[in-house]
């Protein structure tokens, strides 16, 4: 059983077994009184950061909180009952006699291996201490001694707690985000000692040395905690980092006057060196991407507004990943699909410098429905830039970068299956969505959501792969002089022309009818997008469902066929389509071949809506 459980159990929380000694406190006619003291604990903020009870907004929570009773001399006694409410927010202490004593409160907000709590006998002696040398205590303590008296009236008294160690952060200082991806190890030495423990009256001792104290965290917070000392401290920070050939270098920044404040936040500054820091590569590595503007599109709470704007969300079918520069000079990135995409390599060509293609950007991920918006480091200073000769490239900062001064184009892994499908898809549709007449009180037109807008766009990529495999006019050799429209034989070449020509689906949603379709017009009810996927039918299943007759029916109408025929109604084009498409998702030939890899993706809310 480690020390601090050993402690808890002697003197902590609940009906502690020790007696209280007959000769201490109290005068001779109140001998053998008793009486009780009711101690309200509140919780006080500093620059390190709010102390709270629940770990709310950001603050720091107490997770355990321990106290001791000493007498006026500051030695520990023992008593009958102590009774610590749940939330921390209570202490009662009941049989202790009449007189003076103190009560010390040791809080733990956030823990630390490197911390022991230890069984003081008295103030001098340590409560709080270092576990190892070489490092700080690197945890956040809260401390608070109270005298108070017990007398004939009740006792009451308010405890505020405060911060017992002081907070140091280490502030790196990078000319672009990209470079962040370099740094591997960040550690601390100090030149002078710390304290090494806090002893039970409040009071720091000991000495102890913080040397190659490795603070590094991929999050990018570079902090820890410490003892307060009395005097300012110096030393240095040594930071490892890479080359983009993998080979590691380390670079040592010193400070002076530190000071280590109880509550406080002591900052050292680095301007942060690189041998790469003038490259204007935008390099986007995958654990930093918390530090660019990248979010996802069609999150179950992204507004109508959003993604009913066509400027905002719309795609064409042979180009899922959207790349381009916006007026404000940011790079911009839009990705249509839900699955991952790697190692993203973008080309920039300066028109008004040079001829000579450049590597402008790498992500290495993209990530399901990814939007982004880059800053450049060409934006903010003078770069240079790796060409595709092997030259570097000079460019001057360029505060003012639009899309008329850089010509770009992109690439990705050529080995990626989304993408390799998407590539053989003949039909460039554009796709977005709309409300039709849902706000104006429509018969049959509702809201599209955002998880729906994902069908249709899985939905939209199916479609358009399946018309453009071979497998789609194999099939048709079966319907030859089969398929009907006004008394019209409808031929493969027909066929393939209307399609050619097609612009796109404006997809919605709809109720009380099964669909609604004709020229870009395409609505389907909530069923209809999901279980148009090969996965909604078991294999060797019959690939004729409701939702692929109503999509195949409504889509008919896109290419201008009418009731009059077996283009719409009769089972005739509408099972030639859902065959090869099904057969195609069992094989796993289609861009997407089964609907959970839509329901896979966080949504913040998995729950279809079906608003009115």
């Amino acid at each position: 059983m480690n020390k601090i459980n050993k402690f808890l159990m002697g003197c902590s929380v609940v009906l502690l077994a020790g007696c209280a000694s007959d000769d201490f406190m109290g005068d001779i006619s109140d001998a053998g009184k008793a009486g009780t003291a009711t101690f309200t604990i509140t919780t006080g903020d500093s620059e390190i950061g709010v102390i709270t009870r629940s770990g709310k907004n950001d603050s720091k929570a107490i997770s355990d909180l321990i106290w001791l009773v000493s007498d006026t001399e500051g030695n520990i006694i023992d008593h009958h009952y102590g009774r610590l409410e749940n939330d921390f927010s209570r202490l009662t202490l009941e049989g202790l006699k009449y007189g003076d004593y103190n009560l010390i409160f040791l809080a733990t907000l956030e823990g630390s291996d490197n911390a022991s709590i230890e069984s003081p006998r008295n103030f001098t002696e340590p409560w709080l201490a270092i576990a190892e040398e070489g490092k700080p205590l690197d945890g956040y303590y809260c401390y608070k001694k109270v005298p108070f008296s017990v007398g004939q009236d009740s006792t009451n008294v308010d405890v505020i707690l405060e911060h017992s160690a002081s907070k140091v952060c280490v502030d790196v200082d990078i000319p672009t985000e990209s470079l962040w991806r370099h740094i591997k190890r960040v550690s601390v030495n100090f030149n002078e000692e710390v304290p090494s423990a806090m002893d039970a009256g409040g009071s720091y001792i000991g000495s102890a040395h913080v040397a190659d104290y490795d603070i590094y965290n991929p999050d990018g917070d570079f902090s820890f905690t410490t003892f307060p000392s009395e005097t300012p401290v110096s030393g240095y920070v040594e930071i490892e980092s890479t080359l983009d050939d993998a080979e590691n270098f380390i670079e040592r920044y010193e400070f002076s006057d530190l000071k280590l404040e109880a509550g406080k936040i002591a900052h050292i500054n680095i301007h942060y060196r690189h041998p790469e820091r003038e490259t204007g590569l935008l390099y986007v590595a995958t654990n930093e991407q918390w530090r660019f503007d990248i979010r996802t599109m069609l999150l179950a709470d992204e507004p109508r507004e959003v993604f009913y704007n066509n400027s905002e969300r719309g795609f064409y079918t042979t180009a899922p990943l959207q790349i381009w520069m916006r007026d404000d000079g940011k790079l911009a990135v839009r990705y249509y699909s839900p699955y991952t995409l790697k190692d993203v390599r973008v080309k920039a060509r300066f028109n008004k410098i040079s001829s000579e293609w450049v590597d402008f950007a790498l992500i290495e991920e993209v990530n399901p429905f990814m939007e982004a918006f880059f800053d450049l480091p060409i934006t903010h200073k003078d770069c240079v830039f790796d060409g595709e000769s092997g030259r570097k490239i000079k460019v001057p900062a360029m505060p003012n970068l639009s899309p008329a001064d850089v010509t770009i184009k992109f690439e990705w892994d050529k080995d990626d299956a989304f993408m390799n499908k998407v590539a053989q898809i003949k039909y460039n549709w554009y796709i977005r969505f709309s409300p039709y007449g849902a706000d104006a009180g429509h018969a049959s037109w509702r809201h599209m959501t955002p998880l729906l807008c994902r069908f249709g766009i899985g939905l939209a990529y199916d479609m358009t792969y399946m018309f453009s495999s071979p497998e789609f006019p194999e099939e048709f050799k079966n319907w030859e002089g089969k398929l009907i429209d006004n008394d019209r034989i409808i031929t493969l070449e027909e066929i393939q022309t209307r399609l050619g020509r097609h612009a796109g689906l404006l997809m919605g949603r709809v109720e009380g009818v099964l669909g609604l379709g004709g020229g870009q017009t395409f609505g389907m009810t909530t069923d209809r997008y999901t279980d148009f996927f090969p996965d909604a039918t078991p294999v060797g299943g019959n690939t004729f469902n409701g939702a692929r007759q109503t999509v195949f029916h409504e889509f008919a109408h896109c290419l201008d066929y009418s009731h009059n025929g077996n283009m719409t109604y009769g089972q005739a084009w509408t099972v030639l389509c859902a065959k090869v498409l099904v057969e195609l998702g069992w094989a796993d030939k289609l861009p997407v071949s089964r609907r959970s890899d839509i329901t896979r993706l966080p949504m913040e809310s998995s729950t279809l809506q079906s608003e009115q």
